[in-house]
């Protein structure tokens, strides 16, 4: 059985053979504890934000989410520069990660991101940036932005251990690591949806979302709690 839902043959192959390799992967590595997984929604409309501490995140949370919904239309944000290596920009375009210029006036790439949070199933890592110390960053206004626009189903996810089974600076995995994935309940946003002011209401929005990331995380929210990543003001003044 082929996965990924509707789309072409080769993506949904490529998605039924990355899945079964990481699984592989994670069996070799160590563990992987699997928690609040009934949060998992099915359909359309949903938006996953996590923390983001290692390459391995972008394998290691589809795996989860398709091990519970295998015909998920599951996206990635990813970094542009990532999707251009050869080889591997052109795996992870077949797994239906998709470009976004940080700290650019991009509004192609915004509405894009915005249509597909509406239709289907979307991941995406607000601090905008993997994690060098594994602890939370504040996240991304833009987000805050996303959500206000396309109202999806918000799951917070908080993700620990693949930091530890490549190191930075290390090429070789780490054996007898365990991973943890957490998804939480969908978040309740109505207080902050009903700003507005446009600004404030998208760093409400981020800032709570980042505080149950961190809840989720058991780290305190003073991370969370810092000034919401400023964007292009050319973005800003675009979407209103």
């Amino acid at each position: 059985m082929l996965m990924g839902g509707p789309g072409p043959r080769v993506e949904r192959f490529l998605i039924f053979v990355t899945f079964h390799l990481v699984r592989i992967f994670c069996g070799w590595v160590g563990s992987v504890r699997i928690s609040g997984k009934e949060n998992i929604p099915s359909g359309g409309g949903v938006l996953y934000l996590s923390n983001h501490i290692s390459a391995l995140d972008v394998f290691v949370i589809p795996w989860v989410i398709y091990s519970k919904y295998p015909r998920a239309m599951l996206r990635q944000i990813s970094k542009e520069e990532l999707l251009r290596v050869p080889l591997i920009g052109w795996w992870l375009t077949k797994l239906r990660a998709f470009p976004i210029k940080r700290g650019k006036g991009d509004i192609g790439a915004i509405r894009t991101v915005e249509n597909f949070i509406r239709t289907d199933q979307v991941i995406i890592y607000p601090e905008g940036t993997r994690s060098q110390d594994g602890k939370l960053g504040p996240g991304n206004r833009m987000v805050g932005k996303f959500i206000r626009s396309a109202k999806p189903a918000v799951i917070p996810v908080a993700i620990k251990g693949t930091n530890r089974v490549v190191p930075v600076g290390k090429l070789i995995p780490r054996r007898g690591v365990d991973i943890e994935v957490t998804f939480g309940p969908p978040l309740r946003l109505d207080e902050e949806l009903e700003i507005e002011n446009v600004r404030e209401s998208s760093v409400r929005i981020i800032e709570k979302v980042m505080k149950e990331i961190a809840s989720l995380l058991g780290e305190s929210a003073g991370a969370a709690e810092a000034p919401a990543k400023v964007v292009s003001a050319k973005v800003e003044e675009a979407k209103g």
